[in-house]
């Protein structure tokens, strides 16, 4: 292994041992801002740092990062890819918008779309100086004691758990620090790196560290010098009290009659979940808004069947078209009396016999054994993932609505108190849309884009005759998942499209793969409400509305028009000698170009996301090959010298060649610069004469007419020579 590969793989163990370090930065800042996404902005960082690690110009990084940045905005705020119309529209109105806000000083009139833009640039100028210090510098111990009080302040004063995290920031930051020591060392004593030089440093590093971990974990520790601070400040915060007096934590409740209110963080694992992709969990529905909050309407109680160890379940949530069906296995960690529902539930089985009770109007799977509310610890659900045809939903208007039935009155129930302007607003939302579906979707991402955020810990709670949307929407724009999906609901009854509301749990974090199947752990934290609106012609359908969080349903893109009318016979003309051949044979020309050239465009069509990424691709792949060409152009250059012949044509065609990828790599002729006087040049820079005799050799060919003297096989040689200097 030579000197080179051993500097690489010393520079690389920095890279990465850097990018763990800012992982545990990222992660608090994720979770105490309920972000959401940190694998998204994880892959950033690792691409960054992989890019400064191989060296890459920052003309070719610098378009790369920002599509990634526009790619990763585009998904999460508009379901649409990158290169779509629609988001291309977003990213500039985005940009736009926001600007305009900050000259003019609006600071919470920032979009949260922007404010993700904004921690892009964080991180993308983070990234930049930690390239400094590690390639200049050689030097990360600011950086580390940094991230060492950060995450232990944040871990004492804050729900933040950062044991975990310290370990990991301490034993990372050692090793790196001692890396870059050695390696600034080596540089100032001009010390070649070695195998067994890298071997005894990691040694001698992992040793010191492990020693130390040991002696720590030995030695007796004394206790805390004062209290938790968290618990004394929390019960200071008297928005965070329930009607007991004590602190509101995160998680399933069933009394939502008051929203609003500051939450805890509780991470306590709820149940575990293997599947094939994630899914969210639904457990319930409300359908009667109060204007403080929700309560349920009166209704009895379906049975599904008595007790046994299966049972099918219909449910009103119907997939558009017939759907492969999975399996998930569930494992709960707490006791529940009713079954955690993905989407399209077909049946739930258990060891254990037990009775299934589907709630008519909530949708809630209740579990009983012996006529007693019963918790299933392990189960198996089958399901069906809803899919939606993209049409269809566009082609319902608020015609359609005339045929829905009473059943659906509940879900258009609205409070008399509601203030005019809810509605009112919902209305200038949605007045440019015919489409009951497109009304949906600019009432869901409404919120996204008009300066709304995210916080457990600031949202109001409404007093006196105050209501809770009208508080959310035009006052404080401040709240969680509860306020975002209460007030969509709200403006879509008053728009007169059936909605309720949904209760249940995100997918969690996976913890485990095995066989293409990830076990995903849900806790408290991932308690969750959103949304489900109802379509004529189509049925129920989940909306997810509350910022940093995406539950898009499955659409069918099946929005090419074809004729379904039948075209009536074309009369027959008879063969007379003016329409016989020619026309015939024109004609089928001219179908036959007209069908291919629709089948082309319908290949086009259909295969848009596939041309587009292929079509980047090849273009990232020209940027690396252009970026690296003097380490491969040598391994064409040469074999295809060489199967020229041994002429003065070949041979002219190779010096030219020669004088061009000299001029790439800047070593271009002067103007005026005789070729003699630009041969010495080219030696003094490289050493040795090759240039000057294959000149010499041109110009006795091309001025001197003595092209059969020339000896083409040793200027060959010579050609070889110097492309290789040229190329290493």
């Amino acid at each position: 292994m030579n000197e080179k590969v051993v500097k690489g793989l010393l520079t690389g163990t920095i890279y990465f041992s850097v990018f763990l370090l800012l992982i545990e930065w990222l992660k608090p800042v994720i979770e105490l801002t309920d972000t959401e996404h940190l694998k998204l902005f994880s892959y950033f960082l690792g691409i960054s740092l992989l890019f400064y690690f191989v060296q890459l110009n920052w003309k070719i990084t610098t378009p790369l990062k920002l599509i990634y940045i526009g790619g990763v905005i585009a998904f999460l705020y508009t379901e649409e890819s990158l290169f779509s119309r629609e988001s291309v529209f977003f990213l500039t109105d985005t940009i736009q918008f926001n600007m305009q806000a900050l000259l003019s000083q609006q600071w919470t009139g920032v979009t949260d779309d922007f404010r993700t833009l904004l921690f892009f640039v964080l991180l993308w100028m983070t990234t930049y100086l930690l390239n400094y210090w590690i390639r200049v510098r050689k030097n990360i111990w600011l950086f580390f004691i940094m991230t060492v009080l950060f995450v232990t302040i944040l871990d004492t004063f804050s729900p933040y758990n950062g044991e975990k995290s310290i370990v990991t920031v301490l034993m990372v930051g050692f090793f790196v620090s001692g890396v870059l020591y050695a390696k600034k060392v080596m540089g100032e004593n001009n010390k070649k790196a070695s195998v067994s030089f890298l071997a005894i440093l990691f040694a001698s590093l992992f040793g010191v560290i492990v020693l130390s971990a040991v002696i720590a974990y030995t030695l007796p520790k004394a206790g805390p010098s004062w209290p938790d601070p968290v618990p004394f400040l929390t019960s200071v915060n008297n928005s965070a009290t329930s009607e007991d007096g004590g602190s509101k934590r995160v998680g399933y409740g069933e009394n939502d009659e008051q929203l609003g209110g500051a939450f805890i963080g509780d991470d306590s694992p709820v149940f575990r979940a293997t599947l094939q992709t994630k899914q969210y969990w639904k457990i319930e529905t409300k359908d009667t808004y109060t204007s403080k909050g929700w309560i349920q309407s009166d209704t009895e109680d379906e049975l599904v069947s008595s007790d046994k160890t299966s049972h099918s379940i219909v449910s009103d949530i119907l997939s558009g078209t017939e759907e492969e069906k999975v399996n998930s296995s569930i494992s709960m960690m707490q006791e529940f009396p009713f079954v955690m529902q993905p989407y399209g539930i077909t049946n739930v089985a258990s060891v254990v016999p037990f009775t299934a009770t589907m709630t008519v109007a909530n949708q809630k799977l209740s579990t009983f054994n012996g006529g007693s509310p019963f918790s299933i610890l392990d189960y198996d659900v089958e399901y069906s993932e809803p899919s939606y045809s993209l049409r269809a939903l566009r082609e319902t208007t608020t015609e359609n609505l005339g045929q829905l039935s009473s059943d659906f009155d509940r879900y258009l129930q609205l409070p008399e108190s509601l203030p005019d302007r809810v509605t009112e607003l919902a209305t200038k939302i949605t007045e440019d849309q015919d489409s009951l579906y497109e009304k949906a979707k600019k009432i869901e991402r409404y919120f996204r884009q008009s300066g709304f955020s995210y916080s457990q810990q600031l949202a109001a709670i409404p007093e006196g005759d105050t209501d809770y949307v009208d508080q959310f929407l035009f006052d404080t724009k401040v709240g969680y998942c509860d306020n975002f999906s209460t007030s969509m609901v709200v403006m879509l009854r008053s728009q007169g499209i059936p909605a309720r509301w949904v209760k249940g749990f995100t997918a969690g974090e996976v913890v485990q793969t095995e066989s293409n199947r990830d076990t995903y752990e849900v806790t408290n934290n991932n308690a969750h409400s959103w949304v489900e609106a109802y379509f004529p012609g189509v049925g129920w359908m989940n909306f997810e509305p509350t910022i940093g969080f995406s539950n898009g349903p499955n659409l069918e893109y099946d929005l090419e028009t074809q004729s379904d009318a039948i075209e009536a016979p074309k009369p027959v003309e008879p063969d007379t000698p003016e329409n016989k051949n020619p026309v015939k044979e024109n004609t089928e020309v001219s179908r036959s170009f007209t069908e291919v050239m629709q089948d082309f465009g319908k290949w086009i069509s259909n295969n848009k996301a596939a041309i587009i990424w292929s079509l980047v691709g090849l273009f990232m792949l020209s940027l690396i090959l252009y970026q690296f060409r003097r380490r491969w152009i040598s391994k064409v250059l040469i074999p295809l010298n060489r199967m020229r012949k041994n002429d003065w044509e070949s041979y002219e065609k190779m010096y030219h060649q020669l004088l061009w990828l000299l001029k790439l790599y800047g070593l271009d002729r002067e103007q005026g610069q005789t070729l003699s006087s630009y041969a010495k040049t080219i030696d003094a820079y490289f050493g040795g004469n090759d240039m000057r005799k294959l000149t010499d050799a041109y110009e006795k060919g091309f001025y001197g007419d003595d092209k059969d003297s020339i000896n083409y096989a040793s200027l060959k040689e010579k050609s070889e020579n110097l492309i290789n200097r040229f190329s290493s």
